[in-house]
Formats: C-alpha cells, structure tokens, sequence
C-alpha cells in the first residue's frame, strides 16, 4: 500500500516570515521595497521574448539594461524575472515602466494573498502557482504579472516553472500566440497556472484515497497525524485558490482598455475553472471530514469489541465466581463439603456452565 508522506506545507516558517515582515514594516512608509522571503537563487536572472506574428528574438541575461535595449513598442513584449531579492533591480524595472512603489512592494510580498489592482496605463496581478509535486509534497512559489499596452512583465522567486508550453508555442509559432496582443499572453499566462491547480487537487485527493483505506484497515494514531497534515494543507489550498476567483472577477468587470474585447471570453472561461477548482477543494474538503468521522468511528469500534469481549468473558466468570464464593464460606455444617466427589462434581458445574454460555453467546453472533 502506498504510503503517505508527512512532510507538509511548513506553515510555521510562511506564519514566521510574515511576523518578520510585519516588524521590519511597522512605521516605515508606504512603498518601501523590503525582501524577508527565502532566497531561492544567488543570481536575479531575466529572460526576454520580443515578437510579432512574423519573428521573434530571446534573450537571457543578469543586466536588466540589456533587455529593455531589446524592448520594441511595436512588438509583444513578455520579460520574465527570476528572483526578487535583488531591490536596486526591481526598482530600476519599476522606474523603467513607471511602476507604483506598492505594487513593487506586493510584488516583493512572496505571501501576498491573490488580488488584482488597475493602475490605468498597467495591471497587477498576483497568483500562487503550483510547479508540480516534488518528493511527495506540492511544490508552489508567488507569481506577479504586470500587463502594460504591448508588455508583460512576470516577477517569480525560482527559474523553474510552468510556463514552457507557452516559451515553446512562441518559438515555434504554432497557436494563435504571436497574432495575439499582450492581453493574450497574460490570459495565457493565468490559465496556465489555473489549470494546474486541478493537478494538485489530483495529488491531494490521491493522498485522501490513501489514506481512506489506511483508516479503514487500522485506525491509529497515525492516521490522526496524517488527517491534521493534511487538513492544513487543504486550507492552505483554500486560501491560495479561491482569492483567484474574486480577482478574475474583479479584472473582468474592470472594463480596462489593456483588456481587448476578444479576450475577454477567454478570461471569462478562466473564471469558469477557478469555480470547478473551488467545487472539487470542496469535495475534497467534504472527504477529507467524511474520513475523520470514520476514524472516530472506527476507534469507537474498536473500543466496542475490546469491551464486548471484557463483558462476554465477565459474564462467563460471574456464575463461576458465584460458585466458588459459596463453597468458600467455609460453614461447617455444609453437606456438600462431605461429600466424596464434590470436587470434581463442582469443576464438571464450572466447565458445563462455561461450555452453555459460549454457545448460547455463538448462537446469538457475540461472538
């Protein structure tokens, strides 16, 4: 059978660094660009697609400024940021693209709760992205989208993401891609990650199926610890899917001129899958309480037996005992205590009563 691995979310470390967080930004002023997540690469790296629906040119590199020497205002162009704790580089980024410092400063939030925010001659977006499952836990980071009239610019903690389908459907120009504008790309973009939260509802219910017969083959302790594992990542799930749903509803109903109208059905139809996300975290979560009322089932089952079998062997001994207690008072006159075979006459009573009361107990299936 498989075995469920108990190494979870650290929701402890996510809850510490937002405490971390929250001191080094008491008082400051609003906008102020402070990194307190984990580091997750040495080398803030950025890559760069420009292109139209005849051509397109990649670049890769550490120097921002040798990106935006490859930006064209006539063409769609998709910057993409791995890493965030390099400050003097989002700040030159956001100076570059006339960038709000709060939307910096949520950018740099690597906890941030998904939202959306129109700036006018922009968009944010923040999302929770699941890159897939890694040793048996799901593995997620921040990602933030900024939608300008010809660009996208997506910030993310780690090089490693989802989004190669899209980096191949360019190069290759197959799709309808490179016909399509900005808006396109970051609709792209967002559904993809959508789309693999179905995925990590897959990996989590495959957990419940598990553990579901593990309870139902031995209800202990440990498939205690397991169900409290993973009702915590199921509200860490909760909290990550369902904001997305509020925030495509809120950019829908924008009406924001970076949003062309042809677009707008395929954002819509992204909606449409947040809500099929949140009716399977429900299902899951209906599991998932469906499985603990079973292990307090089945522990009280088992306390049932052990004391059904306490009562039948109880029961079994009381007229025994109630025998023995009278021969044992010890009267002197008690004619019994004279009699030549009264000894083996008094086990024979024993070993008959018992013998009945077994059956009797079969007969009845308490036994």
């Amino acid at each position: 059978m498989k075995k469920i691995n108990l190494k979870r979310f650290n929701n402890s470390n996510i809850r510490g660094r937002n405490r971390e967080l929250n001191k080094q930004k008491a008082g400051q002023a609003p906008g102020l660009l402070i990194f307190s997540g984990e580091k997750k690469v040495d080398l803030v790296k950025g890559q760069q697609y420009t292109y139209d629906s005849k051509d397109i040119n990649f670049i890769e590199s550490e120097n921002i400024d040798t990106l935006f020497h490859l930006f064209d205002d006539s063409k769609v162009n998709w910057i993409n940021i791995d890493g965030l704790s390099n400050i003097p580089l989002l700040e030159k980024i956001g100076k570059q693209f006339n960038l709000h410092t709060l939307l910096l400063e949520d950018v740099m939030n690597l906890n941030h709760r998904p939202k959306f925010e129109d700036y006018g001659d922009h968009i944010f977006f923040t999302i929770r992205m699941f890159n897939g499952v890694k040793d048996g836990t799901l593995d997620y980071e921040q990602v933030s989208f900024v939608l300008g009239e010809n660009y996208v610019i997506s910030f993310q903690e780690k090089p490693q993401d989802i989004f190669n389908i899209i980096r191949d459907r360019l190069t290759t120009g197959v799709g309808r891609m490179r016909q399509k504008g900005a808006d396109y790309l970051f609709y792209r973009l967002i559904d993809t990650i959508v789309d693999h939260y179905f995925f990590a509802i897959e990996h989590f219910a495959d957990e419940l199926e598990v553990l579901e017969e593990e309870v139902m083959a031995n209800a202990d302790d440990q498939s205690l610890v397991k169900l409290q594992h993973l009702k915590k990542d199921l509200v860490y799930l909760r909290r990550s899917v369902l904001p997305v749903r509020e925030s495509l509803s809120s950019l829908i109903r924008s009406e924001s001129l970076l949003i062309k109208k042809d677009t707008g059905p395929y954002l819509q139809d992204v909606y449409d899958h947040t809500i099929h996300v949140a009716e399977s975290l429900d299902s899951c979560r209906d599991l998932l309480t469906s499985i603990k009322d079973l292990h307090i089932n089945a522990l009280s089952n088992k306390m049932n037996e052990v004391m059904k079998v306490l009562t039948i062997i109880s029961t079994i001994f009381i007229p025994l005992t109630f025998i023995a207690g009278i021969y044992g008072m010890n009267f002197e006159y008690m004619p019994e205590l004279g009699f030549h075979y009264a000894y083996p006459v008094a086990w024979v009573v024993m070993i008959s009563l018992t013998i009945i009361m077994i059956i009797y107990f079969k007969r009845k299936k308490w036994l």
